[in-house]
């Protein structure tokens, strides 16, 4: 009986054995598994700390300097024009008030020599004999608006932004036409730029009466944006002439309510009696995107306002140095000299940054170098505080440049809006 059993108690006794040594492996590839886990979670554990040292580097790194910078607009050639029109900027010349606006009369004749053929395609194609579908004709509506935005929409903005400010030609009948004539054709109604821009947000100077003013929003807000955007290009139909009515300017009363009632009357004219579709692509959208751009463009020239220094010019804007967008727009990124001093031909603004460094330094002003008033604008609302930061220049000694963080720290607190108890408050 015990030899019968025998084959059985070894079969057992190698079961067991094969038991044991699966166990064995499973206890191996289990420390393997823990170690090799255990290794992943040290790596990641020391990534996060090299990615927290590297932030905190980052951050105690220290802006640049203003004496270390090669500022291209000093030099620049200018871009604000796309070809000099041979013959006739000769023959016109002449009729400027200063020849150092050679620029803005090329743009303007760019603007004739482009635009207006493009207004007659717009029109030719839906009043063709032959009725197109309506798909070309929107398609060709479309190719004309973002021909006009792409070429002309900023350049054009700014063009009419300085002679505003400055006439450009010592005919009147010439300074009426850019905001009268040629200003519809980019969505700005007649005779509306120069009310808003050059009376009301230069005379308010972005306070309580000025109705585009940023001073009660949290500017890094988008809710708070669409707010700002509804007053800035809906509600100011209604808000502008009334500012007019507030501060006894009667006369822009009447010229403003006269701009809007021949803005109005020809777009619905052109409308019932010319063609619908083609008054829409040429006159309605360019004004949504025209309101629509001047809307977060003034929202990113005031994003930064010192709330506790908001009446001070240098503490309610910003300025941009050394981009290429300062060669298309006149300079436009200095805006806390274009605020101090709106009559400074857009020519001598660069000097006269430099000129007045100490200043911009002592005010405690801001400054940004690559950048321009649409990149300031997007970073602050992605929360690209950093980011921005890292564009920021010093204006003092290198010894005194603040660091990335002290930066961030300093914008967060110019994004806050004006405490309500100081709105109203005048400047002492």
């Amino acid at each position: 009986r015990i030899a019968s059993l025998a084959p059985s108690v070894r079969s057992q006794f190698g079961s067991s054995r094969s038991a044991v040594a699966d166990q064995k492996v499973l206890v191996t590839e289990g420390s393997v598994r823990a170690r090799a886990v255990g290794r992943a979670r040290r790596a990641l554990q020391a990534d996060m700390c090299k990615d927290s040292v590297a932030a905190t580097d980052a951050g105690k790194k220290k802006v640049q300097i203003l004496d270390e910078v090669v500022n291209s607009d000093l030099s620049a050639a200018r871009n604000e024009y796309h070809f000099r029109t041979p013959f006739l900027v000769d023959r016109l010349s002449p009729l400027l008030r200063d020849q150092r606006d050679l620029p803005m009369l090329c743009l303007l004749l760019n603007i004739i020599e482009i635009v207006v053929p493009g207004v007659l395609i717009v029109y030719g194609v839906n009043l063709y004999e032959t009725p197109l579908p309506m798909l070309v004709r929107n398609l060709a509506g479309l190719a004309y608006v973002v021909s006009l935005v792409l070429l002309f929409q900023e350049r054009f903005t700014l063009c009419i932004h300085f002679a505003s400010h400055r006439n450009l030609f010592h005919s009147e009948a010439l300074n009426l036409a850019i905001g009268w004539v040629i200003a519809p054709f980019f969505g700005i109604p007649s005779g509306v730029y120069k009310l808003h821009h050059v009376i009301m947000h230069h005379i308010e100077n972005n306070h309580e009466l000025d109705t585009s003013s940023t001073e009660m929003y949290q500017r890094d807000s988008l809710p708070d944006f669409l707010r700002y955007w509804l007053h800035f290009a809906v509600l100011i139909w209604i808000e502008l002439p009334y500012y007019t009515i507030r501060t006894g300017k009667y006369g822009w009363t009447q010229a403003i309510l006269g701009g809007l009632c021949i803005w109005l009357g020809s777009i619905v004219l052109l409308a019932k009696y010319v063609n619908l579709c083609a008054t829409i692509w040429v006159f309605c959208i360019p004004h949504v995107v025209a309101m629509s751009a001047m809307a977060f463009g003034n929202w990113a020239q005031h994003i930064f306002v010192n709330p506790k220094d908001r009446h001070n010019n240098y503490a309610l804007t910003y300025n941009c140095i050394d981009t290429p967008v300062n060669q298309t727009t006149f300079n436009d990124g200095y805006h806390i000299i274009h605020h101090l001093n709106a009559r400074l031909h857009w020519m001598e603004i660069p000097q006269y940054f430099y000129d007045n460094k100490e200043k911009f330094e002592k005010s405690g002003s801001l400054t940004f170098r690559g950048v321009h008033f649409l990149d300031v604008g997007i970073m602050v609302m992605t929360k690209n505080l950093r980011g921005l930061a890292e564009h920021y220049v010093h204006l003092g000694p290198k010894e005194t440049a603040p660091t990335i963080d002290q930066v961030v720290e300093k914008l967060q607190g110019w994004l806050k809006p004006v405490p309500a108890e100081e709105l109203g408050k005048k400047a002492k």
